[in-house]
C-alpha cells in the first residue's frame, strides 16, 4: 500500500480526508445498533420505555443513517478524485519515461504491451486508491474496536463473535493461494491478446489483399479463446471459496445467537450481556465482511505494480546535459559494439565520416546496416566504444539536443491522424504556413497535397493511411526538410516508392542533402553511386569501404549486391 501511496503525491491529502469522512460513515452505520440495543433493553428488561424517547431514539438512528450516507459519499468522491487525478499523473510519469527509455526497446516490446501497461494495469490502481484505503482502513478498524467492547462485556461472547471469522478467511486464502498461480497465465494470456488485436486491425489492408483472412483472423480468435480459457479457469476457481466468504463473514451470530442462548438458559449470561452482543455484532458484520473482500485484489494488484515498475525502474538512454552546438558535425564510431538479447548485431566497428558529405552504408539482409543508423540516432545505448558527433560523446547531450542535430527518415515513416500541415510541422513546431508550403514544394508534394479535396487541411487517417507509400514518404521528408538538421539519416528512404514517385523521392531528398552530413542505408545502389564513401557491412562488421568504382574493383561483395541490384533493376524496367 505504501507503493500505492507513493505515486499518489500531491493527492495523499485528498485520500486522507476520504479516508476521515469514510471513519465518520463506518462508525455512524454502527451507532444505530447501540442505540437499537439500549431500546431494546429498556422495553424488554427495565420496562421504562415511553414514546418520548422511542421518538427520540427513532431520529437518532435516522440521523446517524444520514450521516452514514452523507460522510460516505463525500467520502468516496474525495478518494474517486483523489485517484483519478493519481491515474492521470501516473500516465503521464509513465509517457515521460518511455521517452527515455531506448526507442529501439519499445518497438521491440509492441504496442499492445505498452496499451495493457497503460491503460489495465494503471487503471487498476483506482481499487487501492478509491476503495481499499478509504473504505478498508474504517471498515476494519471500527468492527475491531467494537470487538473489545464486546470482549471487555464478556470474553466469552467476544470469541464467539469471532467465530465466522476463520470460517471465511480459509476459503479466502485458499483463493489467494490459487489466484497467485494463475495469474502469470492470465496476464501473458492478455498481452497477447493485446498485441494480436493491434496487429490484426493494423494489417488489415495486407491480410484482405493476400486473402488471408482465414489465416489471421484464426490466430486473432486463438487468442481469444486462450484468454478466455485462462480467465475463465480463475473465476471457476474462486467461485465456491467467494459464495462462502460472502455468506459466511457477514453472519457473525452464528454462534453467539445459538451458544450465547443455551448459556442463558443455563444461567451463565445474562440476558442484557446476550441482547447487547447480538445487536452490537450485526453491526460489524456488513462493515467487517466489505473490508476482507478487498483481500482477493492485493496478489493482483502487487502483479500490476511489479508489471509497472519493470517500465519504471528501467534503465534508461544515457544522457547528458550538454545542449550547446559541436564545433563540426563530423561523426566517428570508435570501437563500437552492441548487442540485443545475448545476439551480437555490431563487432567493434570503427569509421568516421566528415562534414558535408554523403556516406552510403550497404550490405546483405541482417547485417546491420540499419542498427548503425539507428545507434547514431540513440535508439539503444552501445555495449562497447564511442558514437561522436564534432568529438563529443552523443551520450552526453541531452536527448533534445542530439535529435536537433540529426533528422531520421526510414522506410516506415509515421505519420499521424491529423491534416498535412500538422504532420509536417511536426519537424518545426513553430514554423508558419508559408514555411511548411516551401519545404512540401521542395519535397515534390505541394501538387499532390493541393490535389486533394481538402489540401493542406486533408487528415491523413491512421498511420497515414489514406496516403500512398510514395506520398507518405515525401511528406516524412518535407517534415525533415523544414527540421533543417545538419546531419541526415536517410534509412533505406526509397523502400516503397514505386516507379512514378522514384524520381519525385529521389530529387526531394538530393534537395534535403543539400550541405549536410548525410547517412544512407540502401538497398537500390544505383542511387548511392556517387557517394564520398560506400561501407559494406557483414555479420556487424565493416569489411570494405571506399567509392563506388574502388568497390567494384576490389570488393567481391559489392560486386555481389551490385549484380543482383541490377537484375532486379532490369527486371522491373521489363514489366
Amino acid at each position: 500500500m505504501g507503493k500505492i501511496l507513493k505515486y499518489a503525491k500531491e493527492n495523499r491529502n485528498t485520500i486522507y480526508l476520504a479516508l476521515f469522512f469514510v471513519f465518520i460513515g463506518v462508525i455512524s452505520g454502527i451507532i444505530p445498533y447501540f442505540i437499537t440495543n439500549n431500546l431494546i433493553q429498556r422495553f424488554i428488561i427495565k420496562n421504562t420505555v415511553s414514546s418520548w424517547f422511542v421518538l427520540t431514539a427513532s431520529a437518532g438512528i435516522i440521523t446517524f443513517l444520514i450521516i452514514k450516507a452523507v460522510t460516505q459519499n463525500i467520502g468516496m468522491r474525495l478518494s474517486h478524485k483523489a485517484a483519478y487525478n493519481t491515474l492521470f499523473d501516473m500516465r503521464k510519469t509513465f509517457c515521460d519515461k518511455l521517452s527515455r527509455l531506448p526507442l529501439g526497446i519499445i518497438q521491440n516490446n509492441g504496442t499492445g504491451y505498452y496499451k495493457k501497461k497503460i491503460v489495465e494495469d494503471i487503471e487498476s490502481m483506482e481499487i487501492p486508491l478509491a476503495h481499499i484505503i478509504p473504505e478498508m482502513i474504517p471498515n476494519i478498524v471500527v468492527p475491531i474496536f467494537v470487538l473489545l467492547i464486546v470482549f471487555i462485556k464478556d470474553w466469552r461472547m467476544g470469541l464467539l463473535s469471532m467465530a465466522s471469522i476463520p470460517f471465511g478467511i480459509i476459503p479466502m486464502m485458499l483463493m489467494l493461494k490459487t489466484g497467485v498461480k494463475k495469474m502469470p497465465k492470465y496476464f501473458s494470456a492478455q498481452n497477447r491478446l493485446n498485441n494480436n488485436i493491434i496487429e490484426y486491425i493494423s494489417g488489415m489492408e495486407v491480410i484482405k489483399i493476400f486473402g488471408q483472412t482465414d489465416s489471421s483472423f484464426e490466430k486473432y480468435e486463438n487468442s481469444v479463446k486462450n484468454y478466455i480459457k485462462y480467465s475463465t479457469d480463475w473465476t471457476l476457481s474462486s467461485c465456491k471459496g467467494m459464495a462462502i466468504v460472502t455468506i459466511v463473514l457477514p453472519c457473525t451470530i452464528i454462534l453467539t445467537l445459538p451458544v450465547g442462548l443455551y448459556m442463558y438458559f443455563q444461567g451463565m449470561l445474562s440476558l442484557q450481556t446476550l441482547i447487547f452482543t447480538l445487536m452490537i455484532t450485526m453491526g460489524i458484520g456488513v462493515p467487517f465482511n466489505r473490508a476482507l473482500l478487498f483481500i482477493p485484489f492485493f496478489p493482483r494488484l502487487n502483479y500490476a505494480i511489479s508489471e509497472l515498475e519493470n517500465v519504471f525502474f528501467q534503465a534508461e538512454l544515457k544522457t547528458g546535459s550538454k545542449t550547446d552546438k559541436p564545433k563540426s558535425y563530423d561523426i566517428e564510431f570508435d570501437k563500437v559494439s552492441f548487442s540485443y538479447e545475448e545476439k551480437t548485431v555490431i563487432n567493434d566497428v570503427s569509421f568516421s565520416i566528415k562534414e558535408s558529405t554523403m556516406t552510403a552504408i550497404v550490405g546483405p539482409s541482417g547485417g546491420g546496416k540499419s542498427t548503425l543508423a539507428k545507434l547514431l540516432v540513440h535508439y539503444y545505448d552501445i555495449d562497447r566504444g564511442e558514437i561522436k558527433i564534432g568529438g563529443e560523446n552523443i551520450t552526453g547531450y541531452t536527448q533534445e539536443a542530439l535529435m536537433e542535430m540529426i533528422s531520421f527518415v526510414s522506410q516506415d515513416s509515421f505519420l499521424f491522424d491529423d491534416p498535412i500541415i500538422e504532420n509536417i510541422r511536426k519537424g518545426r513546431q513553430n514554423a508558419t504556413d508559408e514555411e511548411i508550403m516551401q519545404a512540401a514544394k521542395m519535397a515534390s508534394a505541394h501538387d499532390f497535397i493541393m490535389g486533394l479535396e481538402n489540401g493542406y487541411q486533408t487528415v491523413v487517417g491512421s498511420s497515414g493511411g489514406k496516403l500512398s507509400g510514395g506520398e507518405r514518404q515525401r511528406i516524412a521528408i518535407a517534415r525533415a526538410i523544414l527540421k533543417d538538421s545538419p546531419i541526415i539519416v536517410l534509412d533505406e528512404a526509397m523502400a516503397h516508392s514505386d516507379a512514378e514517385n522514384e524520381d519525385l523521392i529521389q530529387d526531394a531528398i538530393n534537395r534535403l542533402m543539400k550541405e549536410k552530413t548525410v547517412i544512407v542505408i540502401a538497398h537500390r545502389l544505383r542511387s548511392i553511386m556517387n557517394a564520398d564513401t560506400i561501407m559494406v557491412i557483414n555479420k556487424g562488421r565493416i569489411i570494405e569501404k571506399g567509392s563506388h568504382d574502388d568497390l567494384m574493383r576490389c570488393s567481391d561483395l559489392y560486386q555481389q549486391l551490385w549484380s543482383a541490384n541490377e537484375k532486379s533493376y532490369n527486371w522491373e524496367l521489363e514489366v
